[in-house]
Protein backbone atom coordinates (compact mmCIF):
# COMPACT_ATOMS: atom_id res chain seq x y z
CA UNK A 1 0.00 0.00 0.00
CA UNK A 2 1.25 3.12 -0.67
CA UNK A 3 0.17 6.79 0.02
CA UNK A 4 0.85 10.61 -0.89
CA UNK A 5 3.32 12.37 0.88
CA UNK A 6 4.06 16.09 1.44
CA UNK A 7 7.87 16.86 0.60
CA UNK A 8 8.49 17.82 3.84
CA UNK A 9 8.24 14.16 4.83
CA UNK A 10 11.54 13.67 2.77
CA UNK A 11 14.77 14.27 4.09
CA UNK A 12 17.17 16.06 1.65
CA UNK A 13 19.30 12.98 1.75
CA UNK A 14 16.51 10.40 0.76
CA UNK A 15 15.58 12.44 -2.57
CA UNK A 16 19.29 13.17 -3.44
CA UNK A 17 22.36 10.99 -3.42
CA UNK A 18 25.95 11.87 -2.87
CA UNK A 19 26.29 12.08 -6.79
CA UNK A 20 23.92 14.57 -7.07
CA UNK A 21 21.38 11.97 -9.17
CA UNK A 22 18.14 12.39 -7.85
CA UNK A 23 16.34 9.27 -6.48
CA UNK A 24 13.17 9.42 -7.97
CA UNK A 25 11.19 6.46 -9.00
CA UNK A 26 8.29 6.38 -10.75
CA UNK A 27 5.37 3.62 -12.66
CA UNK A 28 6.35 3.04 -16.23
CA UNK A 29 3.89 1.42 -18.78
CA UNK A 30 4.41 -1.56 -19.72
CA UNK A 31 6.08 -0.78 -23.00
CA UNK A 32 8.12 1.98 -22.01
CA UNK A 33 10.91 0.10 -21.03
CA UNK A 34 11.50 -1.08 -24.97
CA UNK A 35 10.50 2.55 -26.50
CA UNK A 36 14.27 3.40 -25.99
CA UNK A 37 16.50 0.54 -25.88
CA UNK A 38 19.73 2.22 -26.08
CA UNK A 39 19.37 4.59 -23.46
CA UNK A 40 18.63 1.72 -20.97
CA UNK A 41 21.49 0.18 -21.80
CA UNK A 42 23.58 2.84 -22.09
CA UNK A 43 22.87 4.43 -18.57
CA UNK A 44 23.08 0.93 -17.28
CA UNK A 45 26.16 0.10 -14.62
CA UNK A 46 28.38 -1.82 -16.01
CA UNK A 47 27.88 -4.78 -13.92
CA UNK A 48 24.13 -4.68 -15.04
CA UNK A 49 25.08 -4.12 -18.43
CA UNK A 50 27.16 -7.25 -18.42
CA UNK A 51 24.75 -9.54 -16.97
CA UNK A 52 22.01 -8.34 -19.01
CA UNK A 53 24.05 -9.06 -21.81
CA UNK A 54 24.87 -12.46 -20.84
CA UNK A 55 21.36 -13.42 -20.07
CA UNK A 56 19.93 -11.97 -23.30
CA UNK A 57 22.90 -14.34 -25.00
CA UNK A 58 21.94 -17.42 -23.13
CA UNK A 59 17.94 -17.39 -23.62
CA UNK A 60 18.62 -16.63 -27.13
CA UNK A 61 20.70 -19.82 -27.29
CA UNK A 62 17.94 -22.03 -25.23
CA UNK A 63 15.37 -20.81 -27.52
CA UNK A 64 17.01 -21.70 -30.56
CA UNK A 65 18.43 -24.84 -28.92
CA UNK A 66 14.55 -25.60 -28.62
CA UNK A 67 13.98 -25.17 -31.56
CA UNK A 68 16.64 -27.39 -32.93
CA UNK A 69 15.09 -29.78 -30.53
CA UNK A 70 11.66 -29.63 -32.30
CA UNK A 71 13.18 -29.77 -35.75
CA UNK A 72 14.57 -33.05 -35.42
CA UNK A 73 18.57 -31.23 -35.35
CA UNK A 74 20.71 -34.04 -34.35
CA UNK A 75 18.91 -37.06 -34.18
CA UNK A 76 21.48 -39.13 -35.54
CA UNK A 77 23.12 -39.10 -32.30
CA UNK A 78 22.19 -41.89 -30.09
CA UNK A 79 22.05 -40.32 -27.24
CA UNK A 80 19.77 -39.66 -24.48
CA UNK A 81 17.02 -36.85 -25.16
CA UNK A 82 18.41 -34.67 -22.67
CA UNK A 83 22.00 -34.76 -24.21
CA UNK A 84 20.81 -34.10 -27.71
CA UNK A 85 19.05 -31.00 -25.92
CA UNK A 86 22.14 -30.47 -24.40
CA UNK A 87 24.14 -30.76 -28.13
CA UNK A 88 21.39 -28.56 -29.75
CA UNK A 89 22.37 -25.48 -27.00
CA UNK A 90 25.91 -25.79 -28.35
CA UNK A 91 25.09 -26.01 -31.77
CA UNK A 92 23.03 -22.38 -31.23
CA UNK A 93 26.03 -20.71 -29.42
CA UNK A 94 28.13 -22.29 -32.76
CA UNK A 95 25.96 -20.70 -35.25
CA UNK A 96 25.53 -17.46 -33.26
CA UNK A 97 28.76 -16.84 -34.46
CA UNK A 98 30.06 -19.00 -37.47
CA UNK A 99 27.74 -21.49 -39.30
CA UNK A 100 28.62 -25.28 -39.94
CA UNK A 101 25.80 -27.00 -42.27
CA UNK A 102 27.32 -30.44 -42.09
CA UNK A 103 26.44 -30.55 -38.49
CA UNK A 104 22.43 -30.56 -39.42
CA UNK A 105 21.78 -34.14 -39.97
CA UNK A 106 18.09 -34.23 -40.87
CA UNK A 107 16.40 -34.17 -44.37
CA UNK A 108 13.69 -30.80 -42.93
CA UNK A 109 14.57 -27.87 -44.30
CA UNK A 110 13.13 -26.05 -41.54
CA UNK A 111 16.22 -26.88 -39.80
CA UNK A 112 18.76 -24.79 -42.31
CA UNK A 113 16.36 -22.05 -42.28
CA UNK A 114 16.15 -22.04 -38.38
CA UNK A 115 20.38 -21.82 -39.00
CA UNK A 116 20.49 -18.98 -41.66
CA UNK A 117 17.65 -16.82 -39.49
CA UNK A 118 20.28 -17.34 -36.65
CA UNK A 119 22.85 -16.40 -38.03
CA UNK A 120 21.38 -13.42 -39.29
CA UNK A 121 20.13 -12.22 -35.92
CA UNK A 122 23.94 -13.03 -34.62
CA UNK A 123 25.30 -10.70 -37.41
CA UNK A 124 22.85 -7.92 -35.97
CA UNK A 125 23.33 -8.94 -32.22
CA UNK A 126 27.35 -8.65 -32.58
CA UNK A 127 26.69 -4.86 -34.46
CA UNK A 128 24.62 -3.85 -31.68
CA UNK A 129 26.80 -5.16 -28.92
CA UNK A 130 29.88 -3.65 -30.54
CA UNK A 131 28.26 -0.21 -30.98
CA UNK A 132 26.90 -0.47 -27.23
CA UNK A 133 30.59 -1.54 -25.83
CA UNK A 134 32.30 1.36 -27.90
CA UNK A 135 29.44 4.22 -26.84
CA UNK A 136 30.09 3.34 -23.08
CA UNK A 137 33.80 3.10 -23.55
CA UNK A 138 34.09 6.13 -25.49
CA UNK A 139 32.31 8.59 -23.42
CA UNK A 140 33.75 10.97 -20.96
CA UNK A 141 32.94 10.71 -17.67
CA UNK A 142 34.85 12.90 -14.70
CA UNK A 143 36.45 11.83 -11.66
CA UNK A 144 36.46 15.14 -9.80
CA UNK A 145 36.33 14.32 -5.99
CA UNK A 146 34.87 16.47 -4.00
CA UNK A 147 35.34 16.94 0.00
CA UNK A 148 32.56 14.95 2.13
CA UNK A 149 32.32 18.10 4.33
CA UNK A 150 31.26 21.53 3.77
CA UNK A 151 32.33 23.87 5.70
CA UNK A 152 30.63 27.23 7.23
CA UNK A 153 33.66 29.43 8.70
CA UNK A 154 35.03 32.86 7.72
CA UNK A 155 37.12 34.13 5.16
CA UNK A 156 38.85 37.57 5.01
CA UNK A 157 37.06 38.05 7.91
CA UNK A 158 33.40 37.48 6.15
CA UNK A 159 31.15 34.42 6.97
CA UNK A 160 31.31 32.55 4.52
CA UNK A 161 30.59 28.60 3.18
CA UNK A 162 32.75 26.79 0.99
CA UNK A 163 34.15 23.41 0.21
CA UNK A 164 36.68 21.80 -1.68
CA UNK A 165 37.03 19.88 -5.35
CA UNK A 166 40.14 18.38 -6.48
CA UNK A 167 40.57 16.54 -10.38
CA UNK A 168 41.36 12.78 -9.44
CA UNK A 169 42.79 12.54 -13.06
CA UNK A 170 45.03 15.32 -12.86
CA UNK A 171 45.22 16.45 -16.19
CA UNK A 172 43.46 19.77 -17.27
CA UNK A 173 39.43 20.31 -17.76
CA UNK A 174 39.36 23.59 -19.66
CA UNK A 175 36.54 26.64 -19.02
CA UNK A 176 35.23 24.44 -15.59
CA UNK A 177 32.12 26.40 -14.34
CA UNK A 178 31.05 25.50 -10.65
CA UNK A 179 27.11 26.20 -9.66
CA UNK A 180 25.47 26.04 -6.26
CA UNK A 181 22.45 25.59 -5.30
CA UNK A 182 20.49 26.10 -1.96
CA UNK A 183 16.93 23.50 -2.11
CA UNK A 184 14.46 23.88 1.24
CA UNK A 185 10.90 22.90 2.04
CA UNK A 186 8.67 25.81 2.08
CA UNK A 187 4.85 26.14 2.36
CA UNK A 188 2.99 28.98 0.23
CA UNK A 189 -0.05 30.84 1.36
CA UNK A 190 -2.40 28.86 -0.02
CA UNK A 191 -1.09 25.48 2.04
CA UNK A 192 0.78 24.12 -0.67
CA UNK A 193 4.23 22.21 -0.22
CA UNK A 194 7.17 22.48 -2.32
CA UNK A 195 10.60 22.67 -2.92
CA UNK A 196 12.19 25.65 -4.30
CA UNK A 197 16.09 26.12 -5.34
CA UNK A 198 18.13 28.78 -5.01
CA UNK A 199 20.87 30.66 -6.51
CA UNK A 200 24.17 30.65 -4.34
CA UNK A 201 26.38 33.14 -5.81
CA UNK A 202 30.40 31.87 -5.82
CA UNK A 203 33.35 34.78 -5.88
CA UNK A 204 34.72 32.70 -8.05
CA UNK A 205 32.18 30.64 -10.47
CA UNK A 206 34.62 29.23 -13.69
CA UNK A 207 38.13 29.09 -14.23
CA UNK A 208 39.73 28.39 -17.53
CA UNK A 209 41.95 25.84 -16.67
CA UNK A 210 41.38 23.42 -13.10
CA UNK A 211 43.92 20.65 -12.69
CA UNK A 212 44.77 20.40 -9.56
CA UNK A 213 41.95 21.43 -6.71
CA UNK A 214 39.72 24.29 -5.69
CA UNK A 215 38.21 25.77 -2.74
CA UNK A 216 34.09 26.85 -3.58
CA UNK A 217 32.94 29.92 -1.75
CA UNK A 218 29.84 31.49 -1.08
CA UNK A 219 30.07 34.61 1.05
CA UNK A 220 27.01 34.58 3.17
CA UNK A 221 25.97 37.85 3.38
CA UNK A 222 22.83 40.29 2.82
CA UNK A 223 21.78 38.87 -0.05
CA UNK A 224 22.55 34.92 0.87
CA UNK A 225 19.86 32.54 0.69
CA UNK A 226 21.76 31.22 4.07
CA UNK A 227 21.34 34.70 6.06
CA UNK A 228 20.56 34.68 9.41
CA UNK A 229 19.63 30.61 9.36
CA UNK A 230 20.88 28.37 12.12
CA UNK A 231 21.27 24.87 12.15
CA UNK A 232 18.15 24.53 13.88
CA UNK A 233 15.95 26.28 10.89
CA UNK A 234 17.75 24.42 8.10
CA UNK A 235 16.99 21.16 9.71
CA UNK A 236 13.33 21.95 10.17
CA UNK A 237 13.69 23.05 6.35
CA UNK A 238 15.38 20.27 5.11
CA UNK A 239 17.70 21.93 4.14
CA UNK A 240 20.26 21.07 1.13
CA UNK A 241 22.97 21.74 -1.57
CA UNK A 242 23.94 20.87 -4.51
CA UNK A 243 26.73 21.49 -6.12
CA UNK A 244 27.32 20.99 -10.10
CA UNK A 245 30.59 21.01 -12.45
CA UNK A 246 30.43 21.55 -16.06
CA UNK A 247 33.70 21.30 -18.13
CA UNK A 248 35.49 19.94 -21.38
CA UNK A 249 38.16 17.60 -20.70
CA UNK A 250 40.71 18.17 -22.82
CA UNK A 251 42.13 14.55 -23.29
CA UNK A 252 38.67 13.45 -24.60
CA UNK A 253 37.67 16.44 -26.17
CA UNK A 254 34.21 16.11 -24.79
CA UNK A 255 32.03 18.21 -22.28
CA UNK A 256 31.97 16.24 -18.63
CA UNK A 257 29.60 17.21 -15.55
CA UNK A 258 30.11 16.18 -12.05
CA UNK A 259 27.88 16.68 -9.33
CA UNK A 260 27.28 16.50 -5.33
CA UNK A 261 24.79 16.93 -3.02
CA UNK A 262 25.69 17.74 0.78
CA UNK A 263 22.76 17.57 3.68
CA UNK A 264 22.60 18.79 7.14
CA UNK A 265 24.77 16.45 8.71
CA UNK A 266 27.95 17.07 6.11
CA UNK A 267 28.01 20.92 7.29
CA UNK A 268 30.58 21.80 9.70
CA UNK A 269 31.40 24.83 11.48
CA UNK A 270 34.78 26.89 12.63
CA UNK A 271 36.71 24.32 10.43
CA UNK A 272 39.48 24.92 7.88
CA UNK A 273 40.63 22.94 5.22
CA UNK A 274 43.94 21.58 5.22
CA UNK A 275 46.67 22.42 2.83
CA UNK A 276 46.93 19.72 -0.34
CA UNK A 277 49.38 21.29 -2.49
CA UNK A 278 52.60 21.22 -1.85
CA UNK A 279 56.19 22.21 -4.21
CA UNK A 280 58.52 19.45 -4.60
CA UNK A 281 61.80 19.19 -6.72
CA UNK A 282 60.25 21.87 -8.94
CA UNK A 283 57.04 20.29 -9.21
CA UNK A 284 53.76 20.94 -7.72
CA UNK A 285 52.42 17.68 -6.18
CA UNK A 286 49.04 17.61 -4.55
CA UNK A 287 47.43 15.27 -2.03
CA UNK A 288 44.29 13.59 -2.90
CA UNK A 289 43.94 11.92 0.57
CA UNK A 290 44.20 15.12 2.61
CA UNK A 291 41.33 16.28 0.28
CA UNK A 292 38.73 15.80 3.34
CA UNK A 293 41.33 16.78 5.94
CA UNK A 294 40.24 20.21 7.98
CA UNK A 295 41.52 21.61 11.18
CA UNK A 296 40.09 24.49 13.34
CA UNK A 297 39.58 27.91 12.51
CA UNK A 298 42.68 29.46 13.44
CA UNK A 299 40.57 32.21 15.88
CA UNK A 300 40.51 33.33 19.24
CA UNK A 301 36.53 34.13 19.40
CA UNK A 302 34.03 31.06 19.48
CA UNK A 303 32.23 31.49 16.54
CA UNK A 304 28.26 32.71 17.00
CA UNK A 305 24.85 31.42 15.12
CA UNK A 306 24.48 32.72 11.84
CA UNK A 307 21.33 35.30 12.87
CA UNK A 308 23.71 37.08 15.14
CA UNK A 309 25.37 38.40 12.58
Amino acid sequence: MTRSLHPQSFHFSALINKQGTVNVHGRREFRSPFSDLYHFFFSLSWPKFFIYIASIYFSINVLFAYLYYLCGALTALHVSEIERFKQCFFLSIENMSAVDFQKIDTSFAGAYMLMTLQAFLGLLSLAMITGLFYARFSRATARIIFSNKIVIGTYNGKECLFFRIANERLNQIAEAHMSLHMTKNEVTLEGEHLRKFYELKLDRESTPLFALSWTVRHMIDEKSPLYKIDQEKMREAQMGILASLTGTDETFSQPIIARHAYSIEDIVYNKRFKDIIVWHDKRVHINLKGIHEFHEQPTTEQRQPLEQH
